[in-house]
């Protein structure tokens, strides 16, 4: 497939909807029928090593086990999976019995994103070792009754090795146990667009692309203007219009608040068009967009997070780091929000004037609301969103590169009141005084819908991540964390 005719294709679709090309039209099929992440921005194969692992009379599952037979079903089994594995190319390796098969299975893994071990017998410990010497994160994919070294994995795992379990009677799992995988990929194609007045922190930078390969490249003032200025007038209109035909209601914001708004939207989509970008992230009210004539990112920064690129407020680089990290995980974009806590309730109520009508993935259908004024001026236009309840949630920030603070809860109202930031959701958590007291690392959290423990825990894994719990871990000892007495986000 010709990515970059894909790519320009997926930008410069019109406001008015999803890109009709016939190439997009696939990708939004397969995306629904998916439960792996969507491909942002590049989208070049994820390469993971395939391996058959097992003995022709183990013992175990059965003396008269049909290995052959077993390795035709699995195959039959991925065939039917196709559809949601068309960014993904198998390195495979077949089966390995012997020394001399493992060895040239090493060989052919050189440089693969990760192995996955399909488990056939008992007695394949010494094999799964000699591939843990690559150094290369591997599952160990496990029907029912294949073999017992899954027991051995925790102690492997203690040892620093990058290998997780993954037994399961439900082989359209493998689905889930490959999206370590392909999160660390697309974390290496990626590009953040950091637009504010003076350049992003270069040590954090530099740490973040030794870390994850993803890129951030600063974008001026000056830049933002032109590309303002540049964007097609009806294009903007046209988007515009389908957020005014769309919303449930408009309050304080007039038709020319609404379409600099998406005029801002196709300078940003441009912008990352041009930069090979997949997330932008702006000091929107430092910048004084309105003050210059120009439209605030809120509208767009939903258009773009709908779409399952990204949009982050403040210029937050650390929240933006975050989003992607789920974004390819999960498939599921980001709320950013500034938490304000309610003891007598057990909750957290998520705030911002940014939220994703699709918070549940781009293939779902999107939330109703409002069209308001941006909360902290009175100027603009920003969503009011009514977010989705009775849904369990998770609750994250990447901290520097190797530190993610995480919770989990539940959806349980989203407030329309006048104060704090237009979009409000309730969080309902565990320990809510533990959390409170241990809150470090600024103000912002990022929520996303679901529970992602697991996928989160072997992402974290393989990046060699420490998953701090909130609420839960004692982080007042916690090394590494930012303990600054002022409001920051």
């Amino acid at each position: 497939m010709n990515t970059e005719i894909s790519r320009r294709c997926f930008l410069k679709s019109t406001a008015v909807g999803v890109a009709s090309c016939a190439t997009l039209a696939t990708f939004a099929q397969r995306l629904a029928a998916a439960t792996s992440a969507p491909q942002l921005g590049p989208t070049s194969k994820v390469r993971v090593g395939l391996i058959y692992l097992g003995h022709q009379h183990p013992g175990w599952p059965s003396h008269t086990v049909d290995v052959p037979g077993e390795m035709k079903r699995y195959g039959s089994e991925f065939a039917k999976l196709e559809a949601q594995l068309t960014d993904v190319e198998f390195v495979d390796a077949g089966l390995v019995v012997d020394a001399a098969q493992l060895a040239k299975a090493k060989e052919l893994f050189a440089g693969v994103d990760g192995i996955l071990v399909l488990h056939l017998t008992m007695g394949i410990g010494g094999q799964l070792q000699s591939l843990m010497e690559l150094n290369i994160p591997m599952v160990l994919f496990s029907l029912p009754y294949t073999g017992h070294e899954w027991h051995t994995i925790a102690s492997w795992q203690r040892q620093g090795k990058l290998i997780e379990a993954f037994p399961t009677s439900r082989f359209e799992d493998v689905l889930i146990a490959i999206r370590p995988f392909r999160a660390r990929h697309r974390l290496k194609e990626a590009r953040i667009l950091h637009v504010n007045h003076g350049a992003a922190d270069t040590a954090y930078c530099q740490a973040i692309k030794e870390k994850f390969g993803t890129d951030i490249k600063n974008i001026g003032l000056p830049e933002l203007e032109q590309a303002y200025q540049a964007a097609d007038q009806s294009e903007a209109l046209a988007d515009c219009r389908r957020w005014m035909a769309e919303a449930e209601k408009i309050v304080e914001p007039t038709k020319e608040d609404i379409l600099k708004s998406s005029r801002m939207y196709i300078a940003m989509r441009n912008l990352l068009a041009e930069h090979n970008g997949v997330l932008v992230t702006m000091n929107c009210l430092g910048m004084n967009l309105m003050g210059r004539g120009m439209g605030y990112p809120c509208l767009g920064f939903v258009r773009l997070n709908n779409l399952g690129l990204g949009g982050v407020c403040e210029a937050d680089l650390k929240s933006s780091m975050t989003h992607l990290i789920f974004s390819y995980l999960v498939g599921k974009p980001g709320f950013v929000t500034d938490p304000v806590f309610d003891l007598s309730t057990s909750s957290i109520i998520h705030a911002h004037c940014v939220a994703a009508t699709q918070m549940e993935g781009p293939e779902t259908a999107a939330a109703p609301y409002h069209i308001r004024s941006h909360l902290e001026d009175g100027l603009g236009a920003s969503l009011q969103v009514r977010m989705p309840v009775g849904r369990k949630l998770t609750m994250a920030r990447l901290i520097g590169t190797d530190k993610l603070l995480f919770a989990t809860g539940e959806a349980t109202d989203s407030p329309f009141v006048e104060y704090g930031c237009r979009t409000k959701l309730t969080m309902k958590v565990e320990n809510i005084e533990r959390m409170l007291e241990n809150w470090s690392c600024g103000l912002h959290r990022v929520v996303f819908y679901g529970d992602h423990t697991q996928d989160v825990r072997r992402f974290c894994r393989f990046a060699r991540i420490r998953v701090l719990h909130e609420g839960v871990d004692d982080l007042q000892n916690e090394e590494g964390l930012e303990w600054e007495p002022h409001v920051h986000a």
